[in-house]
């Protein structure tokens, strides 16, 4: 079968337009699914989703329901800092923990969902280049402190 010139130009047309929606529809999914790795703090392991982009650390666990036990989200910025957080569009009680050198720093447990403008902003004592989000709870359940190693265990 032979295509003239027309067909062929809107078959191509109609190819564009589909790889170009995919790419569009994978961009989105990707956004929804962060890179995950496995962490070890103090002696409990846990699954985290890591968020490495401005994109991800503003989004954070915002718009979800809720946080399972062994889950939590890592945030991995290029530099240390006293990183700020804050609970914009949280629906659930966190544990904040950062880890700087493998080591926590502080940890503000039990940090609950603000609806008040300007929302609170919560900031380490010290330097980190990572900040653990967990359930609410986990730090005092697991006994952790300042000093605890965090160690991650794959990528």
């Amino acid at each position: 079968m032979r295509l003239n010139k027309k067909t062929f130009n809107s078959v191509s047309l109609v190819i564009i337009a589909v790889l170009f929606i995919s790419s569009l529809g994978y961009a989105k999914y990707r956004e929804h699914f962060l890179p995950t790795a496995n962490l070890k703090v103090g002696n409990v392991e846990l699954k985290v989703e890591v968020a490495d982009s401005v994109k991800s650390w503003q989004k954070g666990l915002s718009g979800r329901k809720s946080l399972p036990e062994n889950k939590g989200m890592l945030f991995v910025f290029p530099q240390e800092d006293r990183q700020s957080f804050w609970m914009k569009d949280m629906e659930f009680p966190i544990d904040i923990i950062w880890i700087n050198n493998g080591k926590i720093v502080d940890i503000a447990p039990n940090v609950q969902p603000s609806f008040i403008e300007p929302l609170p902003q919560y900031l380490p004592r010290l330097p980190s280049k990572f900040v653990l989000e967990t359930v609410a709870g986990f730090s005092l359940k697991n006994k952790l402190k300042i000093g605890d190693s965090v160690e991650i265990l794959t990528k």
